[in-house]
């Protein structure tokens, strides 16, 4: 039970219907009040008009002005069943006058009064008297308050009632419209719960309210984006399955040899070194497919929080170069940097060190033996600071630079291993940091004066 007040406060639908009844109600009060006194006074408007018109209707030398009629106006001021309505009109002179109006001072009094609308309170009751002179005769006509106010209740209540009895209806219209106002979020919402897992279809926003079409769209959006990561998780598998397939069945193959019995000492021995060299390929591709698949799947709320991170490039630089100088060492290349010491980059140390590592190896794979290998700073007339590794390679082709940043694409006609995803994880933690980086003809030629390959890392002044 205590689930269902909670879903009610926070439903929409319930705090606008509650909101709307809330206003309408007040409105609608506010509006009976201002009615009934509007139509109260305008009542009482009316009649003091009728007093006026008998007073200016009535003959002052007629002897009806002066007759009694006490019999008629004799009720108490608070009786609740009123006698039928009598205006008092008489003559200030009139020797009946005092008595009608239950007061021997009321005419005294009433002397003393200009002509016009007075109220005019005797011992026993309260009147609305209207006072004129005409043909040197001074004229009264007077009503009880009592059957006034009673009359005049009794119209602004008829003004009053038909807002009461309609208020139930305008309650119950108002349920009923927000209602189907939200039915067609419900209706969505039935269908995203009766949807596949798999099914990231848009929706439809063509009867959706307005106000709620920017999240829709939105959450289309979403749908687009991970149905477009679904797509791109399905093609890696799949590249990675048919990767990891083809050194699996070799080292399978290689092992097996090792059950024929023709097999010699020496053969045993360069089986294994071939099987020691299929494993650290493996190795290798295990390795860059968890770095792709890392780089891939990082939290944006991880970016931005370390997005002011400043890397120093040098000291970096320094440990990259002393784990890759094996490497180059053994093909004889000549590996240089020009770089200041106060040069930082931002990006996080980590992933400045992967990116820098994979461009870094493919140049030492990718350049001959004595080749040259260079790295620098660039800077632009724009304050863009561009990082730029240089070799004298055997490059790529302006046709095939977009193509080796996808994953598992490898150039056809070199005779290096590797996984095709070195390019690939560089492409998507520059992406991540807002890194640009280009593939460009390098300056350093080969023994051929052919030119070898420039990668540019370049890094936005407010970035840095």
């Amino acid at each position: 039970m205590a689930g269902r007040p909670t879903r009610i406060v926070s439903s929409l639908q319930w705090r606008l219907l509650l909101v709307l009844t809330i206003v309408v109600t007040s409105i609608a009060i506010i509006g009976d009040i201002l009615a009934y006194q509007t139509a109260f006074r305008e009542t009482q408007d009316l009649q003091d008009a009728q007093l006026e018109q008998i007073a200016h209707l009535l003959d002052p030398r007629s002897s009806i002005l002066r007759r009694d009629t006490q019999e008629d106006l004799n009720f108490p001021e608070s009786a609740r069943t009123l006698p039928k309505p009598r205006v008092l009109a008489q003559t200030l002179d009139s020797p009946y006058l005092n008595i009608l109006m239950g007061d021997d001072n009321a005419v005294q009094n009433l002397q003393q009064l200009p002509d016009g609308f007075h109220n005019f309170t005797t011992v026993a009751r309260h009147w609305r008297v209207y006072l004129l002179t005409r043909e040197r005769e001074r004229i009264i006509v007077a009503q009880r308050t009592a059957y006034r106010n009673h009359i005049a209740k009794d119209s602004a209540l008829s003004v009053v009632w038909p807002f009461l009895i309609l208020m139930p209806i305008l309650w119950l219209f108002t349920a009923i419209w927000i209602r189907r106002l939200f039915r067609a979020t419900q209706e969505m919402s039935s269908e995203l719960t009766a949807r596949n897992a798999n099914d990231l279809s848009p929706l439809d926003t063509r009867h959706v309210p307005t106000e709620i079409r920017p999240f829709i769209t939105a959450l289309n959006r979403l749908f687009s984006q991970l149905q477009a990561a679904m797509e791109h998780d399905k093609k890696f598998i799949s590249h990675a399955a048919h990767e990891l397939r083809t050194p699996i069945t070799a080292l399978t193959l290689q092992i097996a040899r090792f059950d024929e019995p023709e097999l010699t000492i020496q053969d045993q021995h360069k089986l294994i070194e071939q099987i020691k060299a299929g494993i650290a390929r493996t190795e290798q591709l295990l390795t860059q497919l968890l770095s792709m698949a890392r780089a891939q799947h990082q939290q944006q709320q991880h970016l931005i929080a370390n997005n002011a991170q400043k890397t120093a490039l040098m000291p970096l630089l320094r440990d990259l170069i002393a784990e890759l100088l094996p490497l180059a060492e053994q093909k004889k290349q000549n590996l240089s940097f020009d770089i200041s010491e106060d040069v930082f980059l931002p990006v996080s140390s980590n992933d400045l060190y992967t990116i820098l590592k994979n461009i870094l190896s493919n140049a030492i794979k990718y350049t001959p033996v004595d080749g040259q290998i260079c790295i620098g700073i660039r800077p632009t007339t724009d304050n863009k600071t561009i990082l730029l590794i240089e070799d004298n390679g055997q490059g790529i082709s302006e046709t095939e630079r977009q193509l080796v940043f996808e994953p598992f694409y490898r150039i056809l006609g070199n005779n290096e291993s590797g996984s095709g995803l070195g390019l690939a994880i560089v492409k998507t933690l520059c992406d991540q940091w807002h890194i640009s980086i280009s593939l460009a003809d390098s300056g350093l030629r080969n023994s051929e004066q052919k030119a070898g390959l420039a990668v540019s890392l370049i890094f936005s002044p407010d970035k840095l």
